[in-house]
């Protein structure tokens, strides 16, 4: 835009004039005319243009810009009186900073009730685990209450020896431990038939628990007298050979 100037008679202008002692100040009124320069002046906000009305202009090479339209891109209240010719400027509320705040809050308050979830979740979870522990327990207990019934007697009338058996593990893996005193009885007329009939119906008594019918068996055979391990026995269900299991007594397969 071509440079442009313009004669403006000003109604008024403040002059401040003091006297000693001071006590009031007061401003005279006067009327002057005067030439504003128009030269197209852009006003820039962070790098990005801002749009003012009316337009800038200079007088005796001092810049004037309309103190309203800075006053709202710097966030200020901009009032005129007119019955004291006084201009006002003060502060706004920064509602962004309001706002931000808000959504902060906002946001502390879902993290705080995940947290509560998720320790609540992590409560159950535990709770859980807990009862799975009990029942397991619970469930091998009754197991080997029930094989101990059956089998501590299981030599008694042929051979006068009895028999301690224990049992531990879980519905995935059971050990078995037969505990016999070699001093009792007619302990040496057992031979390894009746060992492997005493494991084989022992297993099959596990097998036939629904809570351990594909259990992983493995267990010894425990001469409390001469304190050394006479079998080894082993046994597991293995679905690919129709749903049969598998027996093993001291390293050969039985029936």
């Amino acid at each position: 835009m071509l440079n442009k100037k313009l004669i403006i008679p000003v109604l008024s202008s403040l002059v401040l004039a003091t006297a000693i002692p001071a006590v009031n100040t007061e401003a005279s009124v006067a009327k002057k005319t005067v030439v504003a320069n128009y030269n197209n002046i852009k006003v820039n906000y962070n790098g990005s243009a801002v749009s003012v009305d009316p337009e800038p202009f200079i007088i005796n090479g001092t810049t004037y810009i309309p103190l309203r339209a800075m006053g709202t891109l710097f966030n200020k209240n901009v009032t005129w009186d007119g019955g004291s010719y006084t201009i006002n400027v003060s502060d706004k509320a920064d509602t962004r900073t309001a706002a931000l705040e808000a959504e902060i809050a906002s946001l502390k308050s879902q993290i705080a009730a995940k947290d509560s979830t998720i320790s609540s979740l992590r409560e159950e979870i535990a709770d859980l685990e807990d009862d799975d522990d009990d029942d397991d327990s619970d469930s091998i207990d009754d197991l080997e209450s029930d094989i101990q019934d059956e089998y501590e007697d299981y030599f008694e009338d042929d051979y006068d020896v009895s028999l301690d058996i224990s049992v531990d593990g879980d519905e995935d893996s059971v050990d078995i431990e037969i505990e016999v005193d070699s001093s009792e009885g007619d302990f040496d007329d057992i031979d390894d038939s009746d060992w492997e009939d005493l494991v084989s119906d022992i297993m099959d008594s596990v097998w036939d628990n629904d809570d351990f019918e594909e259990a992983e068996i493995d267990g010894t055979i425990y001469d409390t007298e001469e304190d050394e391990d006479l079998y080894d026995f082993l046994g597991n269900y293995d679905d690919e050979e129709d749903e049969d299991y598998y027996k093993e007594f001291d390293d050969e397969e039985i029936d």
